[in-house]
């Protein structure tokens, strides 16, 4: 062996002594070698396997509550076995395996980890000086919430991603805001990590937009300054796509006859609209009045967006079939009660989902803050909304739009171990979330548990 761990240095024997001299001093050099090397090998061999990297796997469990998967399957006595980050299996009067950490949970609820479909997490208070519009152009779709989101909060509260943790959020879909008509590239966020780029699962999530009046530009004398002049710029944009793409697939052409042929100048703008053109990421539209609402599933007809969904949408009961039709799922609040030309009370979420339209419930933090996301179904539960659907509404369904459902947003065996130990019912929210896991790791446990 040419190479080894340690360089073992002897004595070598001269070379004038006699022959068998020479030879007796070399074979104790030999057995010298040997010995050391026996000596090495067991010791590594005493070593901790830790000490190597390959530390034994911790399994979790958590055992005796009542658990609502958001499948609508639930367990009233449940167990869930936590492995390698993953639910390695969930259901009644499991088999626990040998040497796993268990948690008895006795009387307790476990949920998935909460997911806030309409987030401005991180970008700075409502009201305040904020990162998500930048408005010196109407239309900027080649702008990237990740650079804007600040990983711990921003003041005046500075703990903004601890604090929705400690409230059983465990992810959230933060999005540029709505002074612009084309806002930017939004992102899905782990409320785990130092980092945004430790955070991050899924960039770019989809397109967002807005449409309606833009009074910001209209005081400016600039377009728009109607809402025909908003609906426009989109139209604008996404032709504008289609005719750099059009450049490109000329170039690649041309590129095979003549080497030297020239690229199109490159155009971050429609580089990015293209995302939206090809169907390679949904659109997510602010509007609030039915005429908006409309003009957004007719643009949605009009150039085949992969998906659209709509934030806040006021007025979404007014044409609740429409979107029932069309597949059109609406993010509903932070607003959750509406009221209709006879101002009678509108339960929204609750309105929508009654009438076929698949439902999430946001908070659009940091307008409502984002601890108070279950706070916002839990309103809407208390105007009639069935608990289950209001359970989806911040947990599958969020996930579902985002394209994660076979990840989050719900407690399946080989999802990720994102869940929530609650002390009483999601719903009431006197009650607290006592421990909080993301990817199989414990990220949250309550000060009222003294003994773990």
């Amino acid at each position: 062996m040419k190479n080894y761990l340690f360089k073992i240095f002897v004595i070598r024997p001269d070379k004038n002594l006699e022959p068998g001299r020479r030879k007796k001093i070399s074979d104790k050099n030999r057995l010298f070698k040997i010995s050391v090397l026996l000596s090495i090998l067991l010791f590594i061999a005493s070593l901790p396997a830790m000490s190597f990297g390959s530390q034994k796997e911790e399994i979790i469990v958590l055992t005796g509550a009542r658990i609502l998967t958001a499948t609508g399957k639930n367990y009233e006595q449940g167990t869930i076995i936590i492995r390698s980050g993953k639910i390695a299996d969930i259901g009644e009067s499991l088999k626990i395996p040998e040497g796993a950490k268990v948690m008895d949970v006795s009387g307790c609820l476990i949920t998935p980890g909460l997911i806030d479909a309409h987030s401005h997490l991180g970008l700075g208070p409502s009201g305040g000086v904020t990162e998500d519009n930048e408005m010196t152009d109407p239309v900027t779709p080649q702008l990237r919430i990740i650079d804007s989101i600040h990983p711990e909060g921003v003041g005046p509260d500075k703990n903004q991603f601890l604090n929705a943790v400690a409230e059983g959020v465990t992810a959230a879909v933060v999005r540029p805001g709505s002074g612009n008509v084309i806002g930017g590239q939004s992102a899905v966020l782990k409320l785990r990590g130092r980092t945004v780029d430790e955070m991050c699962i899924l960039f770019p999530a989809d397109m967002k937009m807005a449409l309606g009046r833009k009074s910001a530009y209209a005081q400016k004398g600039q377009m728009p300054m109607t809402k025909m002049g908003t609906a426009y710029l989109v139209r604008q944009a996404m032709l504008e796509a289609a005719e750099y793409k059009k450049a490109l697939e000329n170039y690649e052409r041309e590129k095979k006859k003549n080497p030297a042929a020239s690229a199109p100048p490159r155009d971050l703008k429609k580089e990015a609209m293209l995302l939206v053109l090809e169907r390679k990421i949904p659109v997510h539209i602010h509007v609030n009045s039915a005429d908006d609402i409309m003009t957004a599933v007719r643009l949605a007809k009009e150039f085949g967006f992969k998906q659209l969904s709509l934030a806040h949408a006021e007025e979404a009961y007014k044409v609740a079939d429409e979107l029932a039709r069309n597949k059109v799922t609406v993010v509903v609040g932070p607003r959750m009660i509406t009221y209709d030309d006879q101002n009678r009370l509108i339960n929204l979420a609750d309105y929508l989902y009654q009438r076929g339209v698949e439902v999430c419930i946001m908070t659009d933090a940091d307008v409502i803050q984002q601890p108070f996301l279950r706070t916002q179904a839990a309103i809407a539960v208390k105007y009639g909304m069935d608990p289950e659907a209001a359970l989806k509404a911040i947990t599958i369904n969020p996930a579902r739009l985002a394209g994660l459902e076979s990840r989050l947003g719900s407690l399946e065996k080989g999802k990720d171990a994102d869940l929530v130990v609650w002390s009483g019912d999601l719903f009431d929210i006197r009650q607290e979330a006592l421990r909080v896991f993301i990817d199989g790791q414990e990220v949250y446990k309550s000060p009222s548990i003294k003994i773990d």
